[in-house]
């Protein structure tokens, strides 16, 4: 009696090869799964607004209610969205558990909040943005405190 192996289906096999290549071998700790999952749908929440943005200004210039958001450079939106990418590019490092993916998502998430000064003519700062850019960098920051600690005992024990 011998079993015919099973076939996997080419789509559930490349899914499986994407999740691999992005996520890694070795699942996070829980930890690090939750405040991952949560930057991430932050990023991408502001990338489906900053892109719901820019396609009204790109279809409707006239409106009165997008005029003063009119006055910003498009450069501003697209260069917006790619930091909001490289943010997610560094918690996928950090789900890999990769300490540059710290360093990227620290510095990227530093500069949102001073990213529109370069494309006004005035500085403006936006105090409430530093809530969300704060919190993450904290509670990461605490992983990776945590994190190192459990490689010390891993060293220890062996």
């Amino acid at each position: 009696m011998t079993e015919e192996p099973r076939e996997i289906s080419l789509i559930k096999r490349n899914l499986r090869l994407v999740k691999r290549v992005f996520l890694g071998k070795k699942n996070p700790p829980l930890f690090l799964k939750i405040i991952a999952i949560a930057a991430t749908v932050w990023s991408l929440l502001n990338i489906l607004v900053i892109a719901g943005l820019l396609f009204l200004l790109l279809v409707s210039p006239q409106v009165a209610v997008l005029e003063e958001l009119n006055e910003i450079d498009q450069k501003f939106y697209v260069s917006y969205i790619g930091l909001h990418l490289i943010a997610i590019f560094g918690v996928m490092l950090m789900w890999r558990r990769n300490l540059m993916g710290f360093y990227i998502f620290t510095f990227v998430n530093l500069l949102m909040p001073f990213w529109l000064s370069f494309f006004l003519p005035v500085f403006t700062f936006n105090i409430y943005w530093m809530i969300p850019t704060s919190s993450f960098i904290i509670l990461f920051g605490v992983n990776w405190m945590v994190f190192k600690k459990e490689i010390k005992k891993e060293g220890n024990d062996e």
